[in-house]
């Protein structure tokens, strides 16, 4: 089961610092729609722990990666409401 967790949150990691390289509209999308973004990092994530392990690991990995991607979520449109966040992304929205 730990090796899940680790496995999960290294996952969650790797998406994050890849979703800084992603163009703007991407994200801007991925952030408005967060079913799909869910839907999307729970595949990936799957995907990518079955291809190491074929265990529960896998699927615990995939859980907490996918919990992880819905929080990260929640605080960034949270963030972006914030009146200091606005004034501070005046002309640079991402």
């Amino acid at each position: 089961m730990m090796t899940g967790l680790v496995l999960g949150v290294l996952t969650w990691l790797s998406m994050v610092f890849s979703f800084t390289h992603l163009p703007k509209k991407v994200k801007v999308f991925l952030l408005n729609h967060f079913m799909i973004t869910d839907i999307i990092s729970v595949l990936l994530s799957f995907l990518a722990l079955c291809s190491i392990s074929q265990s529960l690991g896998a699927v615990i990995g995939s859980i907490t990666c996918g919990l992880l991607v819905n929080i990260t979520l929640i605080v960034k449109k949270h963030l972006d409401a914030s009146p200091q966040t606005q004034q501070a992304n005046k002309g640079n929205p991402i």
